[in-house]
């Protein structure tokens, strides 16, 4: 099985693609939507460049926002689940999402409720990256060993 920080950070990774995914395709879409031509080129581009982008440019790299998120979330799930004898996929998936949520929802408040994200402007949107952060919490769950005389 993989090491709990290669976990941790393949989760990161699975929560940061779906938004970079999740992000280009509104944009795209978007634009289709207003008739501008979109190549398979320009597609494959765009995704690639705001996957790195997203993630590694700006004030704040939002890969960092969603590292310390998911960081909190999961040591919380850690211990609600070794506590409480709740299942470890769904705490983890609830944790993802949670610290999610927390991203696309809450944080924008403290910020004159402007949206960082740009795919997190619509409730589809929001509800996408949330899902990203479940799947990225159902990864860490299945991929460790510790803690699977509990399940």
């Amino acid at each position: 099985m993989l090491s709990i920080s290669s976990r941790f950070l393949v989760s990161v990774i699975i929560a940061m693609g779906v938004m970079a995914v999740q992000t280009s395709m509104s944009n795209l879409f978007w634009l289709l939507s207003v008739d501008m031509p979109i190549s398979l080129v320009v597609f494959i581009s765009t995704l690639l460049s705001d996957l790195i982008g997203m993630s590694f440019n700006g004030e704040v790299p939002i890969i960092g926002v969603v590292l310390v998120g998911l960081l909190i979330a999961f040591v919380v799930a850690h211990f609600v689940i070794k506590y409480t004898g709740l299942a470890r996929v769904p705490g983890y998936m609830f944790a993802g999402a949670a610290a999610l949520f927390a991203i696309v929802v809450l944080m924008p408040l403290a910020f004159y409720n402007l949206d960082l994200i740009a795919g997190a402007r619509t409730f589809i949107g929001k509800c996408c990256l949330i899902t990203g952060g479940a799947l990225s919490g159902y990864f860490f769950a299945v991929t460790g060993d510790e803690g699977r005389a509990h399940d």
